[in-house]
């Protein structure tokens, strides 16, 4: 069985949540901000969610696979329970994907994940760095919302179904008004989006307590 060592506000845990609900597969999700805060450093030292073991029994030998890259484990959690698919079939269009989601590591969640961690920080040095994080995060939001604003049809994303980018992207958007971000006039087609996405099934499921009180719906 799938164990989800998740942070019952970090947007990453939360995107990991999702696709587990959208799987509705046998998982557990282990809060470490209840009571497992010290578990999760013995499995991950660098302390950050969220954090994958896999239960493996191969020749009566069980073995745990544990995953800390949040990205991996995305795939990990499609590939292990392949319905629905949440990553094109044609190998063209699953490249095309990864790299989006690349790129949008490199210009978006590492700066997600530096704010996040930060947002709260007393600690003058850090003001700096969070406003220039900010600025990251928005200029990415700035590019997402050119999706709908060039197909004014898109329901998603990527493609004509729930991806992977879409379970990545939603919990930031659900967290514009606690990171502070004001909602931008050329953001209106994904804001719809967004608002229409919380809505389905996996992603109420998938809110922790915490979570649902800082959602811009």
């Amino acid at each position: 069985m799938i164990h989800l060592y998740s942070g019952s506000r970090c947007p990453f845990s939360h995107s990991a949540r999702i696709i587990l609900y959208k799987k509705n597969m046998d998982f557990n999700i282990i809060d470490v901000d209840i009571n497992a805060r010290q578990d999760l450093m013995i499995i991950n030292p660098k302390n950050e969610t969220p954090v994958l073991v896999d239960d493996i029994d191969k020749n009566n030998r069980k073995k745990d696979l544990i995953l800390t890259n949040s990205n991996i484990i995305y795939e990990y959690i499609d590939e292990r329970f392949p319905h629905p698919q949440l990553m094109p079939i044609e190998p063209a269009e699953r490249a095309r994907l990864r790299m989006i989601i690349f790129n949008i590591e490199q210009d978006l969640f590492q700066y997600l994940r530096y704010y996040d961690t930060n947002l709260f920080s007393k600690e003058p040095k850090n003001k700096k760095q969070l406003e220039q994080a900010k600025k990251y995060i928005i200029a990415a939001i700035d590019e997402l919302a050119k999706i709908f604003t060039i197909n004014k049809k898109a329901e998603y994303l990527f493609g004509n179904s729930l991806s992977l980018l879409d379970a990545a992207v939603l919990p930031l958007l659900w967290r514009l008004k606690y990171y502070s971000i004001d909602i931008k006039p050329s953001w209106l087609g994904l804001i719809k989006y967004a608002k229409r996405m919380f809505q389905t099934k996996e992603f109420i499921d998938s809110l922790t307590p915490a979570e649902r009180g800082i959602g811009i719906v």
